[in-house]
């Protein structure tokens, strides 16, 4: 049996490989306007945000969860349903977005 990657996966795999290897520092301001544009319906992204589970704040992600499992999670998230996802998962945005949440974690 051949085991094949669909394009779509392949190139998925291709980013989160990337995204591990060639991770940077990123802007911290483009960070917190791409998650107040696409993430602020579903998540509050302030760095005071409330600790809870369904739809966890920026502040808790960046509490209990290490710069690594940010960014898996943006780029493999758990669940279906974010909204414009493709649209910000390019280049430096994905630098830029780990940087903002991280930046909540005191």
């Amino acid at each position: 049996m051949r085991f094949f990657l669909r394009p779509p996966t392949a190139a998925l795999a291709l980013i989160l490989f990337a995204a591990g290897v060639g991770a940077e520092e990123g802007n911290l301001e483009m960070g917190r306007m791409i998650a107040d544009e696409y993430c602020s319906r579903c998540h509050n992204i302030e760095p005071d945000g409330p600790f809870k589970l369904e739809t966890p704040s920026f502040a808790a992600i960046a509490k209990f969860r290490s710069k690594e499992q940010v960014r898996n999670r943006i780029v493999m998230p758990l669940h279906h349903k974010m909204p414009r996802f493709t649209e910000y998962m390019i280049g430096g945005n994905i630098d830029d977005m780990v940087t903002y949440i991280m930046s909540l974690e005191d």
